[in-house]
């Protein structure tokens, strides 16, 4: 099978080079500063396994190149889905299966808009930066996830499953995506509070106030993901509830819990901080700023998940990012908590 890529970002750029190297042709559909280091490109797994693209691989920022593929990844930033489907209405092949591999909620459904029901929602739950030298690096663990599906999609899943078995990485097809959405939703919510301090994940898992913002916004979305659903999937080894609880505790206990649930490479950002440190727009709104939406909807308030929404807004094409320090963080949420 081809596999296409649409929108070639860290992490999309991980995954087609990861298939190329296992002897799948790939195309990469990226910005044109992908295409001018094409040559350069490589991905390096969270062991240190090294890969590059085969002599089959195509980079191009046209997207009619993707025209003949049999499966397409949607790795785009959730504020792209839209034009995305658009787009891929246009070129796809009526037989193609398309996986989104983004973060939220909606996705999938956005592209359905789209596409139609040829749409599997899918994760990627480990963390992936870029370098100098376009290595595109894996910086934290966990097994890829994506939906079953029916019929042909279900067949051209397996396949997709057997390639990355192939690429060393895991892909799990689940029957709950939604409910996994939702649990990896309340996990990347300590996206925002890296994004408003600029701390790495490592060492925002070392802070006691730090980790005390990111309790504060997951217990507030199991709170309202409990009104308005999907029920949150366990997609680590702890179910949201116990994190929440478990962040509070000493950071002697906390980073030991962690090593055993997730690996995190040292220097590793979130992807928000990642797009703050860039001056890109950030993936916020469908994060932290999600939790706001479905609360606001349902008549609830979610005012730590707001305020660390609103404070990564104000970071926006502000160099450098005045980002505050775990404390001034943990204030400005307890003020909004009335606490």
């Amino acid at each position: 099978m081809h596999v296409g890529v649409f929108g070639a970002g860290a992490i999309g750029c991980y995954l087609g080079i990861r298939l190329s190297a296992a002897g799948v042709r790939v195309t990469l559909l990226g910005r044109q500063s992908l295409v001018d280091v094409a040559d350069r490109v490589a991905a390096v797994s969270l062991a240190g396994t090294r890969a590059t693209l085969a002599a089959d691989a195509t980079v191009t920022a046209d997207a009619a190149a993707l025209a003949d593929v049999d499966l397409c990844l949607v790795t785009v930033k959730s504020g792209g889905t839209q034009e995305a489907g658009r787009a891929l209405a246009d070129v796809l092949s009526d037989g193609c299966t398309v996986v989104s591999m983004q973060n939220g909620l909606r996705n999938a459904t956005l592209l359905r808009d789209a596409l139609g029901d040829r749409v599997a929602a899918g994760m990627v739950p480990f963390n992936v930066f870029r370098d100098d030298e376009h290595q595109f690096t894996q910086a934290t663990s966990g097994a890829l996830l994506a939906e079953r599906s029916q019929g042909s999609m279900a067949e051209s899943m397996r396949w997709l499953q057997e390639a990355f078995a192939r690429a060393g990485d895991v892909l799990e097809l689940r029957d709950d995506m939604p409910s996994v959405a939702a649990g990896k939703l309340l996990l990347n919510l300590n996206n925002g509070i890296c994004a408003a301090t600029g701390l790495t994940i490592a060492e925002s898992l070392r802070s006691r106030d730090a980790r005390w913002c990111f309790a504060a916004c997951m217990r507030e979305g199991v709170r309202i993901l409990g009104v308005t659903g999907p029920a949150p999937a366990k997609v680590v080894a702890l179910p949201a509830w116990a994190i929440a609880r478990m962040l509070s505790l000493p950071n002697f206990v906390v980073m030991r819990v962690a090593k055993q649930m997730v690996k995190v490479d040292p220097s590793a950002r979130s992807s928000t901080l990642q797009d703050v440190l860039a001056g890109r727009r950030t993936e916020i709104d469908v994060l932290n700023g999600a939790i706001a939406e479905l609360a606001q909807d349902a008549g609830l308030e979610a005012p730590a998940n707001a305020t660390v929404t609103r404070l990564v807004h104000g970071l926006y094409g502000r160099h450098p990012p005045p980002f505050l320090d775990p404390r001034g963080l943990r204030a400005e949420i307890e003020r909004a908590l009335g606490a």
